[in-house]
């Protein structure tokens, strides 16, 4: 038998765990027939032994491809691989996400969620990222995986991706982003109107003045500011840059939030700050608590919250906060509702929710 996980490779990205990345390669071979019907897959041991899964693992690796009609077990024989006549799939559904993007917009939870509603409908699902630097943006998609695609999920495309998608012909819609003009494509967007109405609402009951809004460097953000100013209250923006050599992705985004604050004189620290990114809002966090600095009694924080706030170090934060499930289910509707109606409906919108906690309170 030939080794069927020599070409396969896994890097810890916090959003895909082994056995999910295990399954997906696998499902791909099958698809592509580099693995082919009547093929028996290696045993639950000697997956393991090339993998470094647990024997209950490997065992969640079967039964996920079993469930999805790749492959059956037969007593005596073996997990099989069913052949293309065989094979109960429906369709290939596609998630594309830029490779820097995982923790933002909860998207490991939405695509959970989305991959769960899809496979118990009877579709191959899998996930493929793209970078935001790259001249090509998604050399994947120029690939057989395009090709062997009935529908793609494009989340934050870029418009490389988007033409890449435009030329392939294949059934497509976009998930968050800025919707280019010439694109008549669909796309699922955030509807924050009514969460930023009230998170002014609160600062006018609160008697808040001044909101400082934070964000990254080059990042696209909502924007607080025309409700804020309906209700007579000053914004201004404080831009932090988050490159930091040497020091992983999410780690340096808390290390330069800590670094914004942890010098900045206290005649200076803005009655109130709205981070648009939740790691800015943890590094921060830490520099005000090594200072002394109290919250909400001298500063007051509200997050938008995309990424998990160690309760070692802060109570719980007043948040605009999209419900990754309800956000799954939504993009879930959709694609099925194209997958088996054949048109295109209407898109949903995914709408924040505002909630209080004791970072600001009344």
């Amino acid at each position: 038998m030939r080794d069927i996980f020599q070409d396969f490779k896994f890097v810890p990205d916090g959003a895909t765990n082994l056995v999910d990345a295990l399954c997906r390669f696998i499902k791909e071979e099958i698809t592509f027939g580099r693995i082919t019907g009547g093929e028996k897959l290696p045993t639950i041991g000697e997956m393991c032994k090339a993998t470094g899964l647990t024997f209950a693992q490997a065992r969640r690796v079967t039964e996920c491809l079993s469930r999805e009609g790749y492959v059956c077990s037969r007593p005596h024989v073996g997990t099989v691989v069913l052949s293309r006549k065989g094979n109960v799939l429906r369709g290939r559904v596609l998630f594309i996400l830029p490779d820097i993007d995982m923790g933002r917009y909860h998207p490991s939870q939405v695509i959970d969620t989305l991959s769960r509603r899809l496979t118990a409908s009877g579709y191959a699902f899998s996930v493929a990222t793209f970078s935001l630097d790259a001249a090509d943006s998604l050399a994947v998609l120029e690939s057989e995986l395009l090709r062997a695609t009935d529908l793609v999920v494009a989340a934050r495309a870029t418009p490389q991706v988007q033409k890449v998608l435009a030329e392939s012909g294949v059934d497509h819609f976009f998930l968050y982003g800025d919707k280019l003009e010439s694109d008549d494509r669909p796309w699922i967007r955030f509807s924050p109107e009514e969460a930023l109405s009230q998170f002014a609402d609160h600062c006018l009951r609160a008697g808040v003045k001044h909101v400082a809004q934070v964000r990254n460097e080059g990042a696209d953000t909502l924007d607080a500011q025309p409700a804020l100013a309906e209700r007579g209250i000053d914004s201004s923006w404080m831009t932090i840059s988050c490159s930091k050599e040497g020091w992983g992705r999410f780690d340096g985004i808390v290390h330069c939030g800590y670094e914004a604050f942890a010098t900045m004189p206290r005649t200076s620290i803005p009655e109130l700050l709205l981070f648009w990114d939740g790691l800015f809002t943890q590094g921060a966090t830490m520099a005000f608590l090594a200072r002394g600095i109290k919250i909400p009694e001298d500063v007051k924080i509200v997050t938008f919250s995309n990424a998990g706030i160690g309760p070692v170090y802060i109570k719980p934060v007043t948040r605009i906060e999209i419900n990754p499930v309800e956000a799954g289910e939504k993009v879930a509707d959709f694609a099925l509702a194209i997958l088996t109606r054949g048109r295109i409906p209407r898109p949903p919108q995914i709408k924040p929710h505002y909630v209080i906690g004791e970072t600001f309170p009344f």
